[in-house]
């Protein structure tokens, strides 16, 4: 053998030991994530805490997954990694996708005004993006409820020819403004249908479920017309495990209505730059902005993003459905988690911390809710939170409002002591004795507490309260029941 070839062979040897070496540590690694986490669902689940689906990867390898419960608790039909879901806000993940790929092959221009392709739309000078990035301030769906004749299917084109016909003002200047919206998401799906000449549940399933190997699929209106098992939503409560499910006659969709699995999530976190060209995927991970440049805390493909879009995530809530997609591209970890039990949001965002503290190796927090003390005054001022920035808090009455970066977002109570901020996913509580709060602000990514900085005795009025829309809120729709009963509504980024 020739001196260079044996000298190669010597290196290629000693890189194949190096490389089992690297794959015998890795294989242990990976099984102490499985078996902790694992042991962490059991532990979940006897303590009637969780009722769902886990997935969890590293780069290409499932690490871990699960699915336990019911799907449907009186037909006993288990809860698999495979089980349909109501997603709720993550659609708007698949709409804005959807909307960005049309955008990129020039079949629209985001700068098109939404009566372009929207003729019954009512306000001249809102456009396409304005839809994407929340800077319209439509009304959520309970504004419709006393306008739609009691049983008839409600729709996308049905809620605009109401929009049409009673029009109602808008909270702000177009485009100057955040207020998290799920009827702008249902307006770009309509848009979508009208460019694309195909059906929503069609354009979704043939650039995206199809693709990407989901089992996805838009729900039909009526219950009566489902294929298969439904998965019912619930809610824990003293006397048990009692009902807390969709609603029928939901025909419209953009916003929300999808259901996936957690497998389904997982695939479509982990795909999304496989399946979305790359001009699609840096515009959808570009920082939402206003029209002045203000930054909003959600991307125009509606993900909470940070590391130039690199880290994301979204959830959704909706009456007893909660779900969340994750990745972490730098550390090459993805998951996603569903429930039917209406997890409390100290398990929403602690699940997915404590997910992602195992498979680095790195003990969780405990999973259990805070006995904190309630600070009983008024928390208006200004608080520098840790990674953030200077955040500021103006109460009036029962409104809050929360500003970052010189924007304006609308809290909503969700639980005693706990308010919820649509368009930046974090829930605040005001802890502390005396006179002097503490902001803790709590995230799917960490949860930091900050002291009042600055107080202010006379803070400026908000914007007119509006109903969550979108993770704490909870639309009601054509029943009239009120969706407000936990947090998060459709989105959450709910």
């Amino acid at each position: 053998m020739r001196p260079h070839i044996r000298s190669l062979s010597r290196h290629l040897l000693a890189a194949g030991i190096a490389c089992t070496s690297m794959l015998s540590a890795q294989a242990p690694r990976e099984e102490r994530a499985r078996v902790a986490i694992d042991s962490m669902m059991r532990e979940l689940v006897a303590r009637n805490r969780f009722q769902g689906a886990v997935v969890v990867a590293r780069g290409d390898q499932v690490v871990y997954r699960g699915g336990f419960g019911y799907a449907d608790r009186a037909a006993g039909v288990p809860f698999t990694p495979d089980t349909p879901t109501d997603a709720a806000s993550i659609a708007k993940t698949f709409t804005a996708a959807g909307l960005l790929e049309l955008a990129r092959e020039g079949r629209l221009r985001l700068d098109d005004q939404v009566t372009r392709w929207l003729p019954a739309f009512p306000y001249a000078g809102v456009r396409l993006r304005h839809l994407l990035v929340h800077a319209v301030g439509l009304p959520d769906y309970s504004y419709f409820d006393s306008l739609a004749s009691p049983g008839d299917v409600r729709s996308n084109e049905g809620h605009l020819a109401l929009l049409a016909r009673t029009r109602p003002p808008l909270p702000f200047r177009t485009g100057h403004g955040f207020s998290y919206d799920n009827l702008a998401y249902d307006l770009a799906a309509t848009v979508i249908e009208r460019v694309s000449g195909q059906p929503y549940a069609e354009f979704m399933a043939a650039r995206f479920f199809r693709p990407l190997q989901l089992t996805a699929f838009v729900r039909p209106a009526r219950f009566s017309a489902w294929n298969g098992t439904r998965t019912r939503g619930y809610q824990r409560t003293t006397d048990g495990v009692t009902d807390h499910d969709a609603y029928d006659l939901e025909g419209f969709y953009g916003a929300d209505n999808i259901y996936l699995s957690a497998n389904d999530l997982q695939r479509w976190v982990s795909g999304y730059r496989g399946v979305l060209r790359p001009p699609t995927v840096r515009a959808a991970l570009a920082p939402g902005r206003l029209d002045d440049g203000r930054r909003t805390g959600i991307t125009p493909g509606s993900w909470y993003s940070t590391n130039n879009g690199r880290q994301r995530y979204y959830s959704g809530h909706h009456n007893g459905f909660f779900s969340i997609a994750y990745i972490d591209e730098a550390a090459g970890i993805s998951l996603a988690w569903v429930a039917n039990d209406a997890p409390p949001f100290w398990l929403q965002v602690g699940l997915t911390r404590a997910l992602l503290a195992l498979m680095d190796g790195r003990q969780p927090e405990p999973l259990v809710p805070r006995d904190l003390m309630a600070f009983a005054g008024d928390p208006s001022g200004s608080y520098q939170v840790p990674g953030i920035g200077t955040i500021g808090i103006h109460r009036q009455g029962e409104a809050m409002t929360v500003t970052l970066g010189g924007v304006r977002y609308d809290a909503f109570r969700v639980e005693p002591g706990l308010q919820y901020v649509p368009g930046l996913d974090a829930a605040l509580r005001f802890t502390g004795s005396g006179g002097s709060p503490v902001l803790e602000w709590d995230t799917q990514l960490r949860r930091v507490s900050a002291p009042l900085i600055n107080p202010r005795r006379r803070p400026p009025a908000p914007a007119v309260p509006r109903r969550p829309p979108g993770p704490p809120s909870t639309e009601s729709v054509a029943t009239g029941v009120d969706r407000s009963a936990q947090m998060s509504p459709r989105v959450r980024g709910q």
